[in-house]
């Protein structure tokens, strides 16, 4: 009986700020961001480095040395455990990854509702900054790419959750060792998935300070280490162990930016990627890549909006307001260091990427709502205290959100990747006797930067198609841009000497008989030949250092031999048959296969 009267005790406490008239329009909210981000995360697909993490997944021992691996500087053993799982229950499948993606926003989504409660209860402001949160468009390009949504929705999910046991442990309304505990799980789980989790402590800290009305001047500063000092302890030995652990075990990569480009990178960050984000924008930008270039009159509409929404929560919040300002400007100062030091060298750019500047929205709305907390309604704004006043900011956001969204939309849905697999799976499952030329996939699936990593035989892999790749076959296949198997051509073909045995060309039986070329070929390549037999036979090939065999059968026919890059050049291609079988070679071809 105890343990349900917990349980229902738990139930009423979850849905009490949900009860009242703003909670019921929060879960209109709620509502419209899963419908509107469930269909959009629908219709997107897999992008990139989704690829080549699937593709280390599968081919990797789920042990210690994979769960840590050094991944483009990052270490996220729980990120690698879901890669791994993903590849080996649902290679490329779109729908479970969209659906883990939607519940962890949604979770963030209703753990920040309840943050907001408890920081301004009872208040119609929380709507509008809970629309804030779930609908801004800063985080929709980074929700729609399933590599970069691993990095933005656990760390964001664990963050609200942690604050939100802060807030529970401050007003009384949790036991204090079981909130720390639950801290210090979230911040562990944090760093484990995503390195950015790091910054969770600080805004814990940051968000203690803001809450410490009760205390003047720079002493506030101090006074929740003073107040609860095993808690922050705790907290820096945490994070303290996990950066050690994670210098020890990854390099930066992308280097830093230089003196003079810093200011341009910070301004466009700040200035074209963060502010216009965070009032819904950007409502009219180009594309680059995976740079969000606002138009002019967007920058300067919303940053005068953010300067005169600032400006105006100063003086009139108080004290708090400025602390909840050094604490959003602390995470912004934060994100910067970060970007610089890891990215910065691939200049300005990267600081128009919204994959950067996503996990900033929860601190804004937090900074928002601390800096809120002692602005008093009185009869200048009388607005404040009811509905119109947050239901209009909240439909204007929403179609601002809108308006920015549908400019991001065509870019980021990655339509054309879903074609691409949707089509080359339908071709190997529909004809199982093709063989599939192993080469690098288009960059527009995964840049050729990362080598072998980018073939096909690697990326795709885990489907359970299980392409054939570089094996003998009459009918070898190449893959075409959009993901169709395209019958190979030899691309500046090295066509062999005819053979001098009259109507058979090379008359290759148990002895070596050897084609030669007009002048030496070298590199990866595709051998074409054209042989007819009278019996089944196989017959051994060797082309410098490389050998294969094929099988031979009756009748004119024709095979592909694939030959990899032996680092040497050679003019002879040798054929023996393994019985006394003779087989008539009456054409051989060397080159690069490409489509028709």
């Amino acid at each position: 009986m105890n343990a349900l009267a917990a349980v229902g005790r738990g139930a009423r406490a979850a849905l009490a700020p949900w009860r009242d008239r703003p909670g019921l329009v929060a879960l209109g909210v709620l509502a419209v961001m899963v419908v509107w981000r469930g269909v959009l995360l629908r219709d997107s697909f897999f992008n990139q480095d989704d690829y080549y993490l699937t593709a280390r997944a599968w081919s990797s021992a789920l042990d210690l040395q994979f769960l840590t691996r050094d991944t483009a500087g990052h270490l996220n053993p729980l990120q690698q455990l879901t890669y791994w799982v993903v590849s080996r229950w649902a290679p490329f499948e779109w729908g479970p990854v969209a659906g883990f993606v939607l519940v962890l926003q949604t979770l963030a989504t209703v753990f920040t509702w309840h943050v907001l409660t408890r920081l301004l209860p009872g208040r119609w402001v929380r709507v509008p900054l809970l629309a804030v949160f779930a609908l801004s468009p800063l985080t929709l390009a980074t929700t729609l790419w399933w590599s970069a949504a691993m990095g933005l929705w656990p760390h964001v999910l664990v963050a609200m959750l942690a604050v939100l046991l802060l807030l529970r442990l401050e007003q009384g309304a949790a036991g204090p060792r079981w909130a720390v505990l639950g801290i210090l799980v979230c911040v562990v789980v944090g760093v484990l998935w995503y390195e950015r989790s790091v910054l969770v402590p600080a805004v814990l800290y940051g968000v203690a300070v803001a809450l410490r009305s009760d205390v003047r001047g720079w002493r506030r500063l101090v006074a929740p280490a003073r107040s609860r000092p095993a808690l922050w302890i705790a907290l820096v030995v945490v994070v303290g162990g996990f950066l050690a652990v994670h210098s020890a075990l990854t390099e930066i990569e992308g280097g830093a930016t230089s003196w003079g480009d810093l200011p341009g990178l910070v301004g466009s960050y700040l200035g074209r990627n963060v502010v216009p984000g965070l009032v819904s924008g950007p409502w009219q930008a180009s594309l680059e890549g995976g740079a969000v270039v606002p138009a002019t009159w967007v920058v300067v509409l919303s940053v005068g909006l953010v300067l005169l929404g600032g400006a105006w929560l100063l003086r009139v919040g108080g004290a708090t307001a400025g602390w909840a300002t050094v604490l959003l400007v602390g995470y912004l100062t934060a994100n910067l260091v970060l970007l610089v030091s890891g990215r910065g060298g691939f200049g300005t750019l990267i600081a128009l990427d919204p994959r950067y500047s996503a996990d900033v929205v929860h601190v804004a709305v937090l900074a928002a709502a601390l800096a809120l907390r002692e602005v008093s309604p009185g009869p200048r704004l009388r607005l404040l205290r009811g509905a119109p006043a947050a239901l209009l900011a909240t439909v204007v956001y929403v179609v601002g959100a809108a308006f920015g969204s549908a400019v991001l939309v065509p870019h980021f849905q990655n339509t054309e990747d879903r074609a691409f697999v949707t089509t080359l799976r339908a071709a190997l499952a529909g004809d199982g006797s093709q063989v599939v030329y192993d080469d690098l996939v288009p960059p527009g699936i995964l840049l050729p930067l990362l080598g072998e990593e980018a073939l096909f035989s690697r990326v795709f892999a885990p489907l359970p198609e299980v392409p054939a790749v570089d094996e003998a076959s009459s009918r070898l296949r190449v893959v075409g841009p959009r993901g169709r198997l395209l019958e190979a051509r030899l691309e500046d073909a090295v066509r062999a000497l005819p053979g001098d045995v009259p109507e058979c060309g090379y008359a290759v039986g148990p002895r070596v008989d050897r084609v030669r070329f007009p002048w030496p070929v070298d590199g990866r390549l595709a051998l074409h030949l054209r042989y007819f037999s009278q019996e089944e036979t196989s017959v051994e090939a060797r082309l410098g250092a490389w050998s294969g065999e094929f099988r031979a059968f009756p009748g004119p026919n024709e095979v592909w031999l694939v030959v990899p890059d032996t680092g040497r050049e050679t003019s002879a291609l040798a054929l023996r048959s393994s019985s006394d079988a003779t087989v008539c070679v009456t054409a051989v071809e060397a080159g690069r296969p490409v489509g028709p």
